[in-house]
């Protein structure tokens, strides 16, 4: 095992909290080593104070999800991630950060 990895993004969904944490969970368990699962926010939050606070995660439902959800592989299990993924998320579409004018 080498110390610097080659790594291949195979998943990023928004708000997909859930289906992230089993499709990390089956890789795992098909022996895929070396996962990077990462979790970042795309939209800095609206309020302009320094609390960082949003007024969306305050509404009747409670927070919203809307972090984006990566899973990273090395190169050389790529064919068996992607195909882990077909198999969990048939209609996968990878996450594409709107353009805001």
């Amino acid at each position: 095992m080498g110390l610097f990895i080659r790594k291949v993004k195979v998943y990023e969904a928004k708000g997909k909290k859930q289906e992230w944490k089993n499709l990390r969970k089956v890789m795992k368990e098909a022996g895929i080593r070396q996962i990077s699962a990462d979790r970042w926010q795309d939209e800095p939050p609206v309020c302009g104070c320094g609390a960082k606070l949003d007024v969306r995660d305050f509404g009747p439902n409670g927070r919203i999800d809307r972090d984006i959800y990566t899973i990273r592989v090395p190169e050389s299990e790529l064919g068996k991630a992607q195909e882990l993924v077909k198999q969990m998320v048939p209609d996968y579409i990878p996450y594409r950060r709107e353009k805001k004018a």
